[in-house]
């Protein structure tokens, strides 16, 4: 009857014609345009995008801050060093002041050995002229 190759032929042909049928009757196709899917894409890449970023930036955010915090209480403790030198340093001023009014100077020294001889000279004197008197007084008694 008929040859074998146009039988299969023909029966291939109302298969495939049968299944695109069936598929395009179960499926309608949409067409996504190349526009809508690129937005999508960038939108969805720079969403990414940018919550990594947020991501790195809070994290070097956090570690500034510790930094930052690490150099005020370094600072704060240098600073209380620095007061404690400094009232070290007023204290020593204060007892030099007070050290430096109360030493004698070679001037003054000088002056109080002169006074010195003076009373000397005027005790020695003195002790002369009692014994002139108690000489006298010895002499009269006599």
């Amino acid at each position: 009857m008929f040859p074998r190759h146009a039988v299969t032929a023909c029966s291939r042909r109302a298969y495939t014609t049968a299944t695109n049928n069936a598929t395009a009757a179960a499926k309608p196709k949409r067409k996504v345009g190349a526009t809508r899917g690129g937005i999508l894409g960038f939108l969805v890449g720079a969403g990414v995008c940018v919550a990594f970023s947020e991501q790195f930036i809070q994290q070097e955010f956090i570690e500034s801050t510790r930094q930052l915090a690490k150099s005020v209480d370094e600072l704060h403790a240098s600073t209380e060093k620095v007061r404690e030198y400094a009232d070290i340093v007023e204290r020593l001023d204060r007892d030099y002041t007070q050290l430096r009014s109360s030493v004698i100077n070679a001037k003054d020294l000088d002056k109080l050995k002169r006074d010195l001889y003076k009373v000397h000279d005027q005790i020695s004197h003195e002790h002369v002229l009692l014994k002139a008197r108690v000489g006298e007084i010895e002499l009269n008694k006599q």
